[in-house]
This record gives C-alpha cells, sequence and structure tokens, in this order.
C-alpha cells in the first residue's frame, strides 16, 4: 500500500507541476493574443494554434491526472481526506479548476477574434490567480493548519 501511494503521490506532483505550467503559460498566450493577436493575421493563428495545443495535450490532461491521483490518494488515506486542511485544499482545487477553464474559455474568444479578450492588464491580474491559489493549496499541504 505504501509503493502504492507513494507512485501516485509522485504521479499527482508531477501531473500539478505540469497543469501549473500550462495554465500559466497559457494566460501568458492569451495576454499575447490581447496584444498582438488584434494587428496581424499570422499572429492570431500562430497563438490559437499554441493556444489549442497547449490545452489539449498539456494543460487539460495534466489537471485531469492531477485530480484523479488526487481522489485516489484521499481514496487511499481517509485520516488525510477527513482533515480540515484537506477540505480546505478541495476548495482551493476546484477554484484552481475553474481558473483553468475561465482560461479555456477565453482561448475560445480568443479564437473567434483577440478583440474580444478583456483589456491585456485584466488579463495580467488573471494570471496571477493560478499562482495565488497554487501558493494557498501548497501552504496547506506543508503547514496542515488545521
Amino acid at each position: 500500500m505504501y509503493i502504492l501511494y507513494k507512485t501516485i503521490l509522485w504521479v499527482h506532483i508531477l501531473a500539478i507541476i505540469s497543469w501549473m505550467a500550462g495554465v500559466l503559460y497559457l494566460y501568458r498566450l492569451l495576454i499575447n493574443h490581447r496584444e498582438h493577436g488584434i494587428a496581424s493575421r499570422d499572429n492570431h493563428l500562430l497563438l490559437t494554434g499554441m493556444e489549442d495545443r497547449l490545452w489539449r495535450v498539456i494543460t487539460r490532461p495534466a489537471m485531469i491526472v492531477a485530480v484523479i491521483a488526487g481522489l485516489a490518494m484521499a481514496g487511499l488515506n481517509h485520516s488525510v481526506a477527513a482533515s480540515g486542511w484537506f477540505a480546505a485544499k478541495f476548495i482551493f482545487a476546484i477554484l484552481l479548476i475553474i481558473a483553468t477553464a475561465h482560461g479555456a474559455k477565453l482561448r475560445h474568444t480568443a479564437a473567434r477574434d483577440p478583440a474580444l479578450l478583456p483589456a491585456a492588464k485584466t488579463l495580467r491580474i488573471l494570471n496571477e490567480v493560478p499562482t495565488l491559489l497554487m501558493m494557498i493549496i501548497v501552504a496547506l499541504v506543508i503547514f496542515k493548519p488545521f
């Protein structure tokens, strides 16, 4: 059981790293799309392709694997699943999923017309949301405050 749990933990950590890299880069691409995709059709097509591949190949699969591995670990270790810090982590993980889904929605908007995206400053602020959520989640896991 110990090896199984540690293996799932390893997969979970790798998936989280990939998910975070994907979601942060997705928002960065959206900023570039807003700033440079309007002026040039070539830029628009390039950024649309990059956003699509990033979402399909890295961000979405990594998010799904991270969630499945996290739930599997909770299922294997019921005492963790019953703790207060885990409940808080779970809530912040849901918020991270929502922030990721919002990036995916913005990706569709950018593909239609980058002028419909929020202002670049707004996108920069949205880019910080996953980072803040990640910091809170990692703090909950390490410090287990309750």
